[in-house]
């Protein structure tokens, strides 16, 4: 009988607490809680009744019913969270499965509104509204999010990211700024900086934020990969090279880098190293990525007067993208080819490069350009009849 005169104790010392909290307060909360502590209390009360010793099986259910699950419940209480609101939040995710949308956005302005004060709610609303496109309302809840978990920096980050989708960069780099005045080390927010002033052309102040993120985070290789992006922009090519390396080298997969690499290596005629790195891209099954590989294992062949490998690695580099026909109309090294290429039709091609790692390839491939027109040992009347021939 010791065990239910111990349960009995803590059963209704915690049934009292609730009750009195449920009056004083008037939180539905505490109805959730009541009803399982009742039910524990009932069959304590048989036990006691009947002069029956509870099993260990029933004593773990009357523990679980009585003290558990009001444990739980203060807990969020605690927290601002309501079950109710949890309950509404997993109506709002089945509508949203069952693809009745409407709904499921009704259910959670309707959370809310009607818990004002509780991040969870606006959490989720935000969460929906970005998903849907609806940024400025994305935005006004996340600042309330903000407003009432101002030390949960993540969410910071989270608003910064709707900013730069809205094009709102100042107020990006503005919050982002905020949230490393206060968290230095944060890997997130210094990569989503130095990426925004990136984006709009900030190239030192970017290479800043990167360097003391580099002071918390020496083996991030997205830190290295960003620098050589930002040093390649400044046409700091020799620093640019280095993170690169550095790059590659945490991240053996970053095939990104290498093709960087080779092309940095082709403006400074390094031709073997290009190509070193070149071969390596090629390994890659990003489509884009191989096919500008063999584009400048091509060039670097013609270069060397090995016309042959060269037909057969741009006929490859137009197999996986027919656009690149274009690039080497526009190249005067590929005059000479031209009529023995495969043209194909244009095709998606698989690719996980983004915008500004697009930009950067074809920055680096003007570059080149404009390299090889200032160091050409062409006559100007030459490279104009071999421009007529490729016409």
């Amino acid at each position: 009988m010791f065990n239910i005169i111990i349960f009995s104790v803590i059963a209704l010392s915690i049934f009292i607490y609730t009750v009195v909290n449920l009056i004083k307060k008037n939180n539905s909360n505490y109805v959730f809680s009541l009803i399982p502590e009742f039910m524990g209390l009932i069959i304590n009360f048989v036990c006691i009744l009947l002069k029956v010793e509870p099993s260990v099986i029933l004593l773990i259910i009357m523990y679980i019913f009585s003290v558990i699950i009001p444990i739980i419940m203060l807990i969020l209480e605690k927290r601002k969270i309501n079950l109710s609101e949890i309950i509404n939040i997993v109506k709002a995710n089945y509508y949203e499965k069952r693809e009745q949308y409407d709904l499921a956005r009704k259910q959670l302005v309707y959370n809310a509104s009607r818990y004002p004060n509780n991040f969870l709610s606006h959490q989720k609303l935000g969460e929906w509204y970005e998903k849907n496109g609806e940024l400025e309302k994305a935005e006004s809840e996340y600042l309330k999010i903000i407003e009432l978990k101002p030390k949960k920096y993540e969410n910071y980050y989270k608003l910064a990211l709707i900013y730069n989708k809205d094009q709102k960069k100042d107020e990006a780099i503005e919050i982002l700024k905020e949230v490393l005045k206060r968290k230095a080390d944060y890997l997130d927010a210094s990569l989503c900086l130095g990426s925004t002033l990136y984006e709009t052309e900030m190239y030192k102040e970017a290479i800043n934020v990167f360097q003391d993120a580099l002071k918390y985070n020496p083996g991030e290789y997205k830190l290295y990969y960003y620098m050589g992006m930002t040093y390649t922009r400044i046409n700091d090519f020799p620093n640019a090279k280095e993170y690169y390396k550095k790059a590659a080298t945490i991240n053996s997969t970053l095939d990104v880098a290498k093709l960087n690499l080779g092309q940095i290596y082709l403006i400074f005629k390094e031709y073997d190293e290009a190509e070193k790195y070149f071969m390596k891209c090629i390994e890659n099954d990003d489509e884009e990525i191989q096919a500008e590989a063999y584009f400048y294992l091509s060039k670097i062949k013609l270069i060397n007067n090995e016309n042959n490998l060269a037909v057969q690695y741009a006929n490859i580099a137009l197999e996986l993208e027919p656009t690149l026909i274009k690039k080497m109309e526009k190249d005067i090294y590929f005059a000479t080819i031209l009529g023995k290429l495969k043209i194909k039709e244009e095709k998606n091609v698989k690719t996980k490069l983004n915008k500004e790692e697009k930009n950067l390839i074809n920055y680096l491939d003007k570059t080149y350009g404009v390299v090889q027109n200032l160091t050409s040992n062409k006559e100007p009347k030459e490279q104009n009849i071999i421009q007529k021939e490729r016409e």
